[in-house]
């Protein structure tokens, strides 16, 4: 397939994903790319990681833009993003906002700078983000999917800030899904575990998993095809959050 040149009329759909670069947000760019999507996706250091996913997307014939960025400042990270992917498509279908900072509470002298950080991360950059590429999303009819959390309703004993933010990144989802209605859909998934923390022992996987009706981890490929599933077959649902969980929630 021949390569358009920047700001050419864009024939093939556009995604944006932050925090493409590895783990959840790669699964999702590929599949989104193995849909016919052109991508840009953010990264902030795994620049080795961003490479490889960007070598993979032109293997499969699409075009790609990788965008190193630190999202814990959402108005200059926001502007970059928003020059760049307007400076090379011309459209864009579907924002993901997937990129995350997962971390114990901090110490009672990191505590506020810990709170701003996570808020900055889950809450300031998918609104900022969500506001600038608003005109060109209603323009295609597309739809912004956020990358929320089972622990926003069910939180956890020693993550109270990152449940917190994830919560308000569940609240935003709905609120967004009001004020871009009706030339955009939002919606929201919400995930179990999908993939193991490196550090977590065998026995608290099991002891997890115990509490899972389908007695399985997800992956990080359940949450693209949910991805796929939000942007591409569900036209009539939006302010909607997917618990995509094995049925965690009911247990």
């Amino acid at each position: 397939m021949p390569i358009m040149p920047a700001n050419s009329e864009h024939a093939n759909r556009v995604a944006l994903v932050t925090g493409g670069a590895k783990r959840v947000g790669r699964a999702i760019v590929l599949r989104l790319v193995d849909a016919g999507f052109d991508v840009a996706f953010t990264y902030l250091s795994s620049a080795a990681a961003a490479g490889e996913v960007r070598d993979e997307v032109a293997k499969r014939g699409r075009q790609c833009l990788p965008i190193a960025v630190d999202l814990l400042d959402p108005e200059s990270a926001s502007e970059t993003i928003f020059k760049n992917v307007t400076a090379k498509f011309s459209r864009l279908d579907v924002l993901v906002n997937s990129a995350s900072l997962y971390e114990p509470d901090a110490g009672d002298a990191d505590a506020l700078s810990q709170m701003r950080r996570l808020w900055a991360i889950h809450v300031e950059s998918p609104a900022l983000l969500a506001r600038k590429f608003s005109s060109l999303l209603k323009e295609s009819e597309g739809s912004i999917v956020n990358m929320v959390d089972l622990l926003a309703e069910r939180p956890m004993a020693g993550y109270l800030a990152y449940c917190a933010s994830k919560a308000g990144l569940w609240n935003l989802t709905l609120g967004l899904a009001r004020e871009l209605a009706p030339h955009v859909r939002v919606n929201g998934i919400a995930p179990g575990v999908v993939q193991w923390p490196d550090d977590l022992p065998p026995e608290k996987r099991e002891q997890y998993l115990r509490r899972v009706p389908l007695q399985r981890a997800g992956t990080p490929d359940d949450v693209a095809a949910a991805v796929m599933f939000l942007c591409d077959e569900a036209k009539y649902m939006t302010g909607q959050i997917l618990r995509l969980d094995g049925g965690r929630s009911i247990a």
